[in-house]
């Protein structure tokens, strides 16, 4: 059984050959004449212009995608080094802070700040007893990691009373300044990239199903059309071009 599930060469000789059947009055008087209609071409050259097209629109979808993917990843894996090189400093200022007898208050946002705060959802889980527990767990997804660390940079933005033990460190306000930007621009991103995945998505399964339909078609039809190729050259030819190719492997003996 044919494996034909995507615009390529055969699905575009199909088209062909029902739209030059359909220009040629002798031609599809000959295919009129063997039991055919007109609906019988026209469902073939329709269903393979539209699946040409959306073939057009998911290599579109999949430039897109692929050039927000890199962006994304790109940035993201240098706001995820600039975050841990400042968190690392932010771990070591905790302790600063504290030598400095600084207010318990002040200590405390800190603390919240080193910890992990990446937003949690809810899983449903059946335990040895075979009882539903539920189970908070972090997500590790892009975008709550980009949060994340843009509420971080936020927060120490927020604490003046501790940027100059940062800045001893090399952590200024315009470093933090310049994380958090990085890491709220990408939300943007991250939806951009969403969104080209889901075109590619959608654009894959209307192509899909646009090549089904021609085959059903072809398939229903075959039979006539080898008539008319049977009395015509040209019409022979343009089935031969659209038979569906399988790949054989070749045996040693």
């Amino acid at each position: 059984m044919s494996k034909l599930v995507t615009f390529d060469s055969t699905v575009a000789a199909r088209t062909r050959a029902a739209a030059q059947i359909l220009a040629a009055p002798e031609l599809f008087a000959s295919y009129e004449a063997k039991g055919g209609i007109r609906e019988d071409l026209e469902g073939i050259r329709d269903h393979g212009q539209k699946a040409e097209a959306l073939s057009q629109a998911q290599s579109a979808a999949q430039a897109a995608g692929g050039a927000a993917t890199l962006y994304v990843l790109g940035n993201f894996v240098r706001l995820q080094k600039e975050y841990t090189a400042v968190m690392a400093v932010v771990q070591a200022a905790r302790l600063d802070l504290a030598k400095a007898h600084a207010p318990i208050e002040v200590l405390s946002a800190v603390d919240r700040i080193i910890v992990n705060e990446a937003e949690v959802s809810i899983k449903t889980f059946i335990d040895k007893d075979g009882k539903s527990k539920k189970k908070a767990v972090k997500q590790v997804s892009q975008e709550a990691l980009r949060a994340e660390m843009a509420k971080d940079g936020r927060a120490l933005l927020d604490l003046p009373t501790i940027h100059h033990v940062l800045a001893v460190r090399k952590v200024d306000a315009a470093r933090l300044s310049a994380m958090v930007t990085v890491a709220e621009s990408l939300s943007g991103k991250l939806a951009d990239r969403a969104r080209a995945k889901g075109a590619q998505k959608l654009a894959t399964a209307a192509v899909h199903d646009a090549v089904a339909a021609q085959k059903q078609v072809w398939s229903a039809c075959y039979r006539l059309l080898a008539a008319v190729g049977s009395e015509d050259a040209r019409v022979a030819q343009l089935l031969s071009e659209a038979a569906y190719k399988r790949s054989k492997k070749t045996k040693k003996g």
